[in-house]
């Protein structure tokens, strides 16, 4: 009996060595050609520049890459100038021992902004690169001009992550068990198959990205992260931000709660919320043609993008016209013409909150004002979104848009 509690305890011993000398693996660029890396905080930085017009710089979230904006940054690069970045620890930059969390996250992004001569550009962040985009306009007002917030945590305990990729992330076994889902395919897919609401819309790139970091990476991003993120220190913070923003939720998102998206709504001044029915937490690969399009119509301050999604649901990446397909209204236009600025729900995206405009209007004047007296439950505040069937349907919306962007 005594030999077999020596055998368990040895090997015991081995595992965790092992599993201490693996969160300690770090990985360098061999090859960094100048066209394809930056050298940022003292890390090497793979990036991408693509199209023309004003920027756009988009970032990933935890255990993420890039790639994940491949969708998107074909469709903006027909009318900006797209910026896409691997942050450090993620897809193709060097993941080092330690320099993690929000914080190290916006200052990246700024050196990264600060490289290309970057201000009053559009930051589109996802997840935890939601966070370190808020942070930036935070701290940097003059970099950043427009934001889009993806399912972004605003406190610790937002963050909810299936078991098998919980495991993943403790102290001390956690490199043992991220390693084991990066050698074994199906493991990695227990791990991400909660980010999408439909198995079937998960992509193979979301899953091999999964495996392209490290333990130490992917778990100190996260407990750094948790611990800026407690007692709404980062929702505070945002309430200094004073640039227009789009928030978007999807309203079946299992890693992130969705009631992020109203605590997100009360600290950004000029923003509006978005809520993705039958979405996770990867809209941006589940409802491709949608998200597009509200990413699309914020920025550009053109409505005729959603309305090209509501007449042509799901159109095929590329398919979409380059300009929209009717002229812009003049300001003020539209008052009961049933113009595409006019609806509330275009496939499957609610426009929710609204902060002030300029001059005191409001985006949606025609929904009632306690409307951004935001609820207690998650019901309430679903219901306090959909129109009730006696109301009118809105007029001039788009004129209002346009006039203030």
């Amino acid at each position: 009996m005594s030999t077999a509690l020596i055998i368990v305890f040895v090997a015991a011993l081995l595992l965790v060595g092992v599993s201490l000398a693996l969160g300690r693996m770090t990985h360098q660029v061999e090859s960094a050609p100048e066209t394809e890396f930056l050298e940022l905080e003292g890390t090497w930085v793979r990036y991408g520049v693509t199209g023309g017009g004003p920027p756009v710089v988009l970032v990933h979230g935890w255990l993420s890459s890039s790639r994940i904006w491949d969708q998107l940054a074909g469709r903006l690069a027909q009318r900006f100038t797209v910026y896409t970045l691997d942050l450090s620890g993620f897809g193709d930059s060097d993941k080092p021992l330690s320099g993690y969390g929000i914080r190290y996250g916006s200052r990246l992004l700024y050196a990264f902004c600060a490289h290309f001569g970057l201000t009053h550009a559009s930051v589109v962040g996802h997840d935890l690169g939601a966070n370190m985009a808020i942070k930036l306009a935070a701290d940097h007002p003059d970099v950043v001009g427009r934001l889009v917030v993806v399912a972004a945590p605003a406190q610790e305990d937002q963050i909810d992550l299936p078991t098998p990729l919980w495991l993943a992330t403790l102290p001390v076994v956690g490199p043992l068990f991220y390693m084991l889902g990066k050698v074994l395919r199906p493991v990695r897919v227990l791990w991400m198959r909660p980010f999408v609401a439909d198995p079937d819309d998960l992509p193979e790139d979301v899953v091999e990205d999964a495996a392209r970091s490290t333990p130490a990476a992917v778990s100190k991003t996260l407990r750094v992260a948790r611990r800026e993120l407690s007692g709404g220190r980062l929702a505070r913070q945002a309430r200094m931000v004073r640039v227009p923003a789009l928030i978007v939720a999807g309203e079946e998102d299992q890693i992130v709660d969705p009631h992020s998206a109203a605590v997100w709504g009360r600290s950004l001044d000029q923003s509006e919320v978005c809520l993705m029915d039958g979405c996770g937490h990867l809209p941006m690969v589940e409802r491709v043609a949608e998200f597009n399009a509200q990413v699309l119509a914020f920025l550009t301050g053109d409505a005729r993008y959603l309305d090209y999604v509501e007449r042509f649901p799901g159109p095929p990446a590329g398919e979409e016209p380059t300009e929209p397909v009717e002229p812009v209204p003049e300001e003020g236009a539209g008052e009961g013409t049933g113009g595409p600025g006019e609806r509330e729900e275009i496939g499957g995206l609610r426009n929710g909150r609204s902060g002030p405009r300029a001059g005191g209007e409001r985006l949606f004047p025609d929904l009632p004002e306690n409307l951004f007296e935001w609820p207690g439950s998650w019901e309430e505040f679903r219901s306090g979104r959909r129109r009730r069937s006696g109301d009118e349907e809105p007029g001039g919306r788009e004129g209002e848009a346009g006039s203030s962007r």
